[in-house]
């Protein structure tokens, strides 16, 4: 017989080795769980860096990019992180106010499909603390908080970097606190079990074999010992697919599908590994009314034709998102020195003028504009800045110049582009009205409708200092409904004509046309309305331009062809639009006094418009004497600080 003191003391110690072996094996895998997770974290975040990496950041931060192109990125990254076991995946920068924006992202499979909750391109996001920890520090920040956002509840890493043109960012990568809690959970149920059935298993032996009790200990230990080992085994298989499957995904993402050819990413990856002395962007010119006239199947297989034929020309070229195609020179090849480049982009656009490409048995002639990084440190940023200084300056071929400070320019027009879409939400987007006075009676009879801009100290902005930047966004159409909506609401109790001006890109834009054609309607206001068309988007646009006038006309609606007289004017032009107001050139009315040859310019207008049923508006009306001069030339309304300046309406 035991002695009973022994007993229970060999009993209790039995009972603590138990909890300790059960607490060290929660423990251990508890470490191995929260190892693979930050490592799956890390791993998500090294893999998402050849997609928004920095040549990434230093392209989009310079050029806000497409609805096409933050579309694609939000589907490579959702790939990426299935493929990784993370929830989501994402890079933030921080503007110069410290807000922080996306600038990609990626999605849930339920929000791809619903459309609704998907972060796109510089969407905001709540201020936190750690994402501005790393941007500052410079250092890997960890959140194991694991506090709730509109997201869910997770744990995320925050990686930064510094692009080559400066822009610091993060990449970031959460997982769910509840896959970590349900894994946490097993671990434990999985220890209290085998402490269970192993005292259930060594409780008879305890009273009968004192010796037992050690050797079932030792026993214990190795099974765990064991066990983690086969843990560990397993973990390591996972990870080798895991880098695997990352690999291949990697590399399916370097090609791109319509085309087969090396796609953005890959040209990146590319320019990463080794030294190239140039960097050419061929974008194909109007390729949006190729596709709209033949179809986007017929736009495809151009796109196909036009790779093929690149690559004839012992090129070896990348398809950029788009009609955009690109050329990398490598620095092992011969020395090409400006000039050099130049006359091979020359030769390369001849070669193309003379090589139609065959779509329905009809030819096609394909042209180009072209953008060049050339020297030792090239990025694809550069070369897209010197493309779209091309397309600024009708030329066929640009070369990136550092002393143009482009750069300079983009990064104001970011943090415009903020300030913008922060006066959209806070309401400070507002109307001015200019009155417009007859001639012949003195009174207003009309108004001009002009877009002004609230900054946060209550200064009141003019539009000449953000709608250029805001046409570039998409937060222009935004703008365009604000001004259309205040307008009307505004005039809908009164009696007189109001004009909005609109750009081309608005009379494109389906959904702008739908929401004024549903405003004025409610607003009773589509008989005193007027939109004024630049006469140079008119001209250039000219069926589209007829198109919008008749359906505007139907509801009763007056069209007015703006700054008439300040290009290329053509009387014939006007006949055709069939527009009721013809608005002389501020240019040519400021000089009527002093200069006959403008004179004579501003009595044909007058004369035409009288023959033909048009009103005449002149515009910059500043002093007494020029009214007088008008009125006396026939001209029916004025316009200008003489009349009276831009204001809110008066009551």
């Amino acid at each position: 017989m035991l002695d009973t003191k022994k007993f229970f003391f060999a009993f209790f110690f039995f009972i603590a080795i138990l909890i300790v072996l059960g607490y060290y094996r929660f423990s251990s895998e508890e470490k191995i769980i929260n190892q693979n997770i930050n490592g799956s974290l890390l791993r998500a975040v090294e893999s998402a860096s050849t997609i928004i990496g920095d040549r990434y950041h230093d392209r989009v931060l310079t050029n806000h990019p497409s609805v096409v192109e933050d579309a694609d990125t939000i589907k490579q990254l959702t790939t990426l992180a299935h493929a990784q076991g993370v929830e989501y995946i994402y890079s933030i920068v921080s503007d110069n106010q410290g807000k922080l924006h996306f600038t990609a992202s990626s999605a849930r499979e339920n929000e791809i499909v619903s459309g609704k909750n998907l972060t796109h391109f510089f969407d905001l996001y709540d201020s936190n603390a750690d994402i501005i920890k790393a941007l500052k520090t410079n250092t890997i920040v960890w959140d194991t908080k694991e506090q709730t956002d509109q997201w869910g509840k997770f744990r995320s890493v925050f990686v930064p970097a510094t692009t080559p043109l400066g822009y610091r960012y993060i990449i970031g990568a959460d997982i769910e606190v509840g896959s970590i809690n349900m894994l946490s959970n097993a671990a434990a149920f999985n220890s209290i079990i085998t402490s269970f059935i192993i005292f259930l298993g060594a409780l008879p032996l305890l009273f009968v074999y004192r010796n037992a009790l050690h050797n079932k200990a030792n026993s214990l230990r190795n099974e765990v010992i064991s066990a983690t080992d086969e843990l560990r085994e397993v973990n390591e298989i996972l990870e080798t697919k895991v880098e695997e499957k990352t690999k291949e995904l990697i590399s399916q993402s370097f090609e791109d599908s319509l085309t087969g050819l090396p796609n953005r990413h890959r040209l990146q990856y590319d320019m990463d590994r080794k030294s190239h002395q140039a960097l050419i962007i061929i974008n194909l010119h109007n390729f949006k009314e190729i596709n709209d006239f033949f179809g986007v199947v017929t736009g495809d297989d151009l796109l196909r034709q036009m790779g093929h034929w690149l690559k004839n020309l012992n090129f070896n070229p990348y398809r950029l998102s788009g009609d955009e195609f690109a050329i990398l020179i490598s620095s092992d090849e011969k020395i090409y020195s400006h000039s050099d480049i130049e006359q091979l982009l020359t030769h390369l656009i001849n070669r193309l003028n003379d090589h139609p490409f065959i779509v329905h048995e009809e030819s096609v002639t394909l042209n180009v504009t072209i953008g060049v990084d050339l020297g030792n440190s090239i990025s694809l940023a550069h070369a897209d800045i010197a493309l779209h200084q091309a397309k600024e300056n009708s030329k066929h071929i640009a070369f990136y110049d550092s002393e143009n400070h482009v750069e300079d320019q983009y990064r104001t027009n970011i943090a415009l582009a903020s300030t913008i879409h922060q006066a959209l939400n806070a309401g400070r987007i507002i109307c001015y009205y200019q009155p417009i006075i007859s001639t012949q009676t003195g009174r207003i009879e009309k108004y001009e409708t002009l877009v002004r801009m609230i900054d946060t100290s209550a200064n009141i902005i003019p539009p000449l200092d953000f709608l250029k930047t805001a046409k570039r966004t998409r937060l222009y159409p935004q703008i365009t409904k604000i001004v259309i909506e205040n307008a009307c609401n505004a005039f809908k109790d009164r009696n007189e004509e109001f004009s909005i001006n609109l750009s081309i890109r608005d009379i494109e834009d389906a959904n702008t046309i739908r929401f004024i054609e549903e405003t004025i309607v409610q607003t009773n206001t589509s008989r005193q309305i007027v939109f004024e068309i630049l006469e140079s988007e008119g001209i250039e646009n000219f069926e589209m331009i007829i198109k919008f006038i008749k359906r505007m006309k139907k509801l009763g609606a007056k069209i007015a062809i703006d700054d008439f007289g300040s290009g290329y004017s053509s009387f014939e032009n006007i006949l055709r639009l069939d527009v009721d107001y013809i608005k002389i050139d501020g240019s040519l009315i400021q000089n009527i006094n002093t200069d006959p040859k403008h004179a004579v310019v501003v009595e044909a207008i007058a004369d035409f418009a009288s023959k033909v049923g048009a009103k005449t508006i002149a515009e910059f009306i500043s002093s007494e004497e020029l009214f007088n001069r008008i009125k006396a030339m026939g001209i029916d309304y004025a316009q200008g600080y003489y009349v009276g300046k831009p204001a809110p309406l008066p009551s």
